[in-house]
Parts: structure tokens; sequence; C-alpha cells
């Protein structure tokens, strides 16, 4: 089968781009054939689509008179709307003459609510063509604050009938248990689950040539402690948490490291660093959050790195080097996953792949989806109050996650252990071979 993997960019960092390309990879194992469309491919092969690049001028104005302050009249904004939409369907009807695809899996362009008219012009070119579509709706537009109030009518009546469609040419797929009660619920529509899954069977990423010097570009010493936040910078990451986490750790566990080693060889000095390496980058509207994180971090005495500008979803050499988001992992000693909510946990599956212990906040999706497969982790707690706009536990509850997680740094033969067994479990349950096989029933 043709098969054309849709999605407002393509190649990058967010969760919705990894997972795409696990998708076309399980789709290719099976005998299909995969190409993308999207607003931005990066450095993957595919259909672009200009208009609905996830940060584009028309769709930035909709929006804005969509769920912000309307101030235009509204028949104003719904001409504006299927304006650019009638302007979507002519070049993606262009594409699909050209390719003749058989199903297109439409990823968060009928779920999120961000691009109105991107909804509207795949739905009329679907049925227009007499395509086949799966909508994988990885978050939903109730789901996001910035769509809780539509302007007009008009707003609400495209959130009700295309976010997502109840057509019968269209299957759906959520993420998780949660998203799947909740769409039964408010659109009366069944979707199937599909959980967010990772390559176990590649190679482990381990230090080579390439980012063996990577400590040293980020002024990070082999004596020196790594935290690694591998998240996006957004609020919803609640990376205050891993602050508070690293800090508390600090004060109650660092005197009891120093002159051992812990579970993987690394022996922690006097002069040892406690880092907090930030690897994902903020999104456009996150970058007064990353200096409040910055400010925060200094009051806190703990040291933070951002390292986003050097990382990316691929290595590079060019004029300077870009290393990998996984080879971020080679140079961690624990990984922080701090989420209040979660449409699943990629980072955390990232971690177990890495053999890493992670110290997580049970967010409701960690509880209903991923908990039950048996993980061993560190755990936060799942609740949490909000003082001056940062996110903050009980402090007991972090105090005692500190005292375990110095406890597993130093008793090596059961951590090694335990993170074996994360490995076996995801690699059972959430692994490509385990995705091809819910795509066989699905497709």
């Amino acid at each position: 089968m043709r098969i054309i993997l849709v999605h407002f960019r393509v190649g990058e960092k967010d969760g919705v781009s990894l997972e795409m390309e696990k998708w076309k990879k399980a789709l290719q194992v099976i005998g299909h054939e995969v190409t993308y469309m999207a607003g931005s491919l990066g450095k993957e092969e595919g259909f672009v689509l200009n208009s609905i690049k996830y940060v584009h001028p028309n769709n930035h104005r909709i929006h804005s008179q969509a769920f912000n302050s309307l101030t235009i009249s509204e028949m104003d904004l719904k001409d504006e709307i299927i304006s650019y939409s009638q302007q979507i369907e002519k070049k993606l009807g262009a594409y699909i003459k050209e390719w003749k695809p058989e199903l297109l899996i439409v990823n968060n362009l009928w779920s999120l609510g961000h691009n109105l008219a991107a909804a509207i012009a795949f739905h009329n070119t679907t049925k227009h063509f007499g395509i086949k579509a799966i909508s994988h709706n990885h978050d939903f537009y109730w789901e996001r604050k910035r769509y809780a109030h539509p302007t007009c009518k008009f707003v609400e009546d495209i959130l009700e009938r295309y976010f997502p469609p109840d057509d019968p040419d269209v299957k759906h797929v959520v993420i998780n248990k949660i998203a799947q009660i909740e769409l039964e619920k408010r659109k009366k529509i069944n979707a199937k689950v599909v959980p967010n899954v990772f390559d176990f069977d590649q190679k482990p990423w381990i230090k080579d040539n390439f980012n063996s010097d990577m400590r040293k570009k980020f002024g990070i010493t082999e004596k020196d402690l790594v935290f690694l936040q591998a998240t996006r910078i957004v609020e919803r990451k609640a990376i205050e948490l891993a602050i508070d986490l690293v800090a508390e750790f600090k004060n109650r566990c660092f005197s009891k490291l120093i002159g051992n080693q812990i579970y993987n060889g690394r022996k922690i000095e006097n002069d040892s660093r406690m880092i907090l390496f930030l690897a994902g980058s903020p999104e456009f509207d996150s970058f007064a959050y990353r200096d409040k994180l910055r400010d925060y971090a200094r009051s806190e005495n703990v040291e933070l790195i951002f390292g986003y500008e050097s990382i990316a979803g691929e290595r590079e050499l060019n004029h300077t080097k870009i290393y990998s988001l996984w080879d971020a992992y080679t140079m961690a000693d624990v990984v922080t996953y701090p989420s209040i909510k979660e449409g699943w946990g990629n980072q955390f599956i990232e971690a177990i792949f890495a053999k890493l212990p992670v110290i997580i906040f049970e967010y409701p999706v960690f509880k209903s989806d991923i908990e039950p497969l048996g993980f061993w982790t560190m755990s936060l707690g799942d609740k949490y109050t909000v003082h001056n706009n940062f996110i903050a536990v009980d402090k007991k509850r972090a105090d005692q996650t500190a005292d375990e997680l110095c406890d597993a740094l130093l008793n090596k033969e059961k951590t090694l252990q335990m993170l074996e067994r994360n490995f076996s479990i995801g690699k059972k349950h959430l692994s490509l071979e385990a995705l091809s096989g819910y795509l066989k029933g699905l497709i």
C-alpha cells in the first residue's frame, strides 16, 4: 500500500516527529511504501507543503483571531479560513495526483486545533479523491489552554466537525487509554490505542569518536554527575522540579558519594559538580520560561547547562559539530522526567533504552498506561501545587526521592539489574516489533 505520513513538521526533536519516524520504519517492515508530507521536512525526503508549516504567517493571524481576540467580523474570519484552506487544498491535490497514495496517516492536524484551515483542507481532499485516512491523534485541542476559548461560533463549529472528523473512511488512533475514553465521551468516536514505541534493536548509544568530546564541549568533566533533561523546554515539562531535585540531592547526598564509584563506574570526588543538562529547545512561546528556569537555578545554586544550540535530531559536521539527541544520553548519569502532563512519554522510553535511572513525576498517562507494565523508577509522586507559576511537590517526597537516588547510584549490582529489566520490559511492549503488530491489525 502507498502511504503518506502527514504532520506540520518532520525531522525535528518533538515527540510527534520522532514517532512518525518509527511508524515509517514499522510500516516499511510489513511491506508498505511510505513517504512524508509536512510543512518542513528537515533532512527527510517527501512532499513539502509550505502552507501547513508549524509557524506560518497566515495561520498565525487566523490563530490569533480564532483563539485570542476577534478584531475582525466573524464573516471576515470565515472567509480568511476558507481562502487559506483552498490554498492548501490546491497544492495537496496536486501531490495526491502525482503520488496516488492509498492511505493518509494524519498526525495531529485533525486533533490539536493548531491549523483550522489545514484540517478542513485535508478532509475535503480525502473525500474528493476517495482516500482512506487514519487520524493519529497525539494531542487534542481540549487538552490545551490556548484552544479553550474560541472567539466565535464558526471556530466552535470547525472544532466540532473536523477535530477529529467522524467519518466512516477515517480510522482513529490515540496514544493512551485516557484519550481513548475522552474521545468516546466527547465525540462518540471509537479509537484504537497504539502506544508510542522505540527502536530497541538499534545499536546502543555509547561513546565513540564523534561524541567522546561532548562533556568537554559543554565544560563538564568526567568527575561531574550529569542529570539529563532531554525534553523540550515548555512549562508542562515542569523542569523546575528537576532543579529542585538536584538541589535536594546536593544537600542530602553529595557527601555520601564523595570517594565512591556510582553504578556506571564514575568516581565522585570533592570537586565533582552536580549538573542539570537541558538537551531540548524552547518552543517559540517558551523563551520566557527558559529564562525563569535559568534564574531559578541560580537562586537554588544548581548548575544549569542549555545544550540545545549544539544538539539536533541527528549529527551534523559542517563549520561546527552538532550532536544528536541520542549523544546527550551517553554523557548522562541520571535522567529527569518530571512532566506533569504528557500524551505518552517518549523521553521516558529513551531513558529505558539508554539503561539510565530515571526520576519521574507520575503524570496521569504514566499511571494509566506505562506504570502497569512494571518499570522500575524513582518517583516524585503524583500531586503538586503551584507557587509563583512554578510547579512544586511535597518536600518530604522530594527528600525521599533524593535518598532513593543516592542508594541507587551506590548499589551497582541492584541498579544494573533493574536497568536491564526495564530494557526487557520496553523491548517486549514498546518496540518497533510490537508496533508492527499493532499496525498490521489496524491497516
